[in-house]
C-alpha cells in the first residue's frame, strides 16, 4: 500500500497517458468489432473493454489524487466524475463522424459504469476495511 501512497507522479503520468490512449483509440477509423459467440448468441466484447478502460482511468485518478490516508477531496471527485462522463460522451459522439465508426449509447453506458465503479469501488473497499480511517 505504501507504493500507492508515495508515487503520485507515477499515477499522474499513467493517468494522462491513459487519457491519450483513449483519445487515440477512440478516434482511430475502422476499428475491428470484437465479438464472441456463445450458444448461437453473439456478445460484443467492446462493452467489457469500454467498462475496463474507464474503470482503470478512474482508479488511476483515485490513486493520483488521494492523500496518504486514501481520502480524496469531494470537490475533486465530483469534478472528475462530471469531466470523465462528459469526456466519455463526447468521445462516443465524435465516433459518428469517423469512417467505420458509429455512435453507440451502450458504449457510453459501459464507460459511465466503469468511471462510477472505479471511484466508488476503492472508496467502499477501503472504507469498510478493518482498521481503516474514513475516506470522505
Amino acid at each position: 500500500m505504501e507504493f500507492l501512497l508515495k508515487n503520485k507522479k507515477l499515477f499522474a503520468i499513467l493517468f494522462w497517458f491513459w487519457v491519450a490512449l483513449i483519445i487515440y483509440f477512440t478516434l482511430t477509423p475502422n476499428s475491428p468489432q470484437l465479438k464472441i459467440d456463445v450458444k448461437e448468441k453473439s456478445f460484443r466484447l467492446d462493452y467489457i473493454i469500454h467498462f475496463l478502460v474507464y474503470l482503470s482511468l478512474a482508479i488511476l485518478y483515485f490513486f493520483w489524487k488521494a492523500d496518504n490516508y486514501l481520502n480524496i477531496n469531494t470537490k475533486h471527485l465530483i469534478l472528475f466524475l462530471a469531466t470523465a462522463l462528459i469526456f466519455s460522451g463526447l468521445s462516443e459522439y465524435a465516433q459518428a463522424y469517423i469512417p467505420g465508426r458509429t455512435f453507440n449509447p451502450i458504449d457510453f453506458y459501459s464507460n459511465a459504469a466503469g468511471v462510477i465503479l472505479g471511484i466508488i469501488g476503492p472508496i467502499l473497499v477501503l472504507k469498510y476495511k478493518p482498521n481503516s480511517k474514513s475516506l470522505l
